[in-house]
């Protein structure tokens, strides 16, 4: 007796296509985006390696590497106080970044973890601030930085920086993530609320803590307008109030400004590098937290 074989069955492939089909367009797009955001910086780099006559020559751009030359990279370094620069920038912007974890996280803590009257009423008054620009606030600053006879000091450039509302309104989204029942544990223990803070609190939201850092480092170290205003040694400058002197109406060196700038750039994409992790998971939660 004979059997007739059934026929193979063939799987719909236009199910299988498609997703192949969407990772590749999201593969396109995200490289479209990379090219669009990194070509600054690649002509930046280009620029910091021509000689200042190559750059005057706007129709043909930097890309030629057979006017390769590092003398504008010797030249900032030998006639320029650069590195005083680069440590001023990394103090206050270290300064700052610490100084605003330790006030960002305390009151991101109360506003999440702590029950008290008139919660969300702080919040959203803490919030203002992001909907005023900085430039309003240059003049009354100033004014109190004068009163308090902190005009050229660090404490002028630092002190009104010692909070983000950007910081925290990202750690209090996170906070709201973890759950009551470690506070709960926490208090049954007898720890008061700084401890629960510094001991469980903190150590379970370092993504949360790394992505405030890097935005907080990121603004402190390229910030100009306000230390322009109140720094006025030439010894206290920091980096971007320095790079600003090599432009003038008449003789702009676009060569040292370049190589200065790739300078600037290089701890910045470091730490970036460095924290990346935590950045884009501490994101990623406080997008999807929620009250």
């Amino acid at each position: 007796m004979t059997t007739m074989a059934e026929p193979a069955r063939t799987a719909p492939t236009s199910g299988r296509r498609r997703p192949s089909r969407n990772r590749f367009l999201l593969y396109v797009s995200a490289l479209l985006v990379f090219l669009f955001s990194a070509t600054p910086l690649i002509w930046m780099l280009a620029s910091s390696v021509q000689p200042l006559s190559r750059l005057l020559q706007t129709t043909t751009g930097p890309f030629d590497l057979r006017h390769f030359t590092v003398d504008g990279y010797r030249e900032l370094i030998a006639t320029y106080p650069v590195w005083s620069w680069l440590l001023n920038s990394a103090l206050v912007a270290a300064a700052i970044t610490v100084g605003c974890m330790f006030t960002d996280s305390l009151a991101a803590y109360a506003l999440a973890r702590m029950s008290w009257r008139g919660r969300q009423g702080v919040f959203v008054l803490l919030l203002t601030p992001l909907m005023i620009p900085l430039q309003v606030l240059l003049v009354p600053l100033y004014v109190m930085m004068r009163d308090f006879g902190w005009i050229d000091s660090y404490l002028a450039v630092i002190v009104p920086f010692l909070s983000s509302p950007t910081g925290i309104f990202l750690l209090r989204q996170h906070f709201l993530t973890l759950p009551r029942e470690l506070d709960e544990a926490a208090a049954t223990d007898g720890a008061s609320p700084f401890r629960t803070l510094r001991s469980i609190i903190l150590p379970n939201s370092l993504a949360a803590l790394g992505t405030a850092a890097v935005i907080k480092f990121i603004w402190a170290w390229g910030e100009f307008a306000w230390p322009s205003l109140v720094l006025n040694s030439a010894e206290k400058q920091t980096l971007p109030v320095g790079l600003a002197s090599f432009q003038s109406e008449f003789n702009p060196r676009w060569d040292l400004l370049m190589a200065g700038s790739t300078i600037a750039v290089i701890p910045l994409i470091l730490a970036f590098i460095a924290l990346q992790k935590y950045f884009v998971r501490g994101l990623t939660a406080s997008a999807l937290a929620g009250e």
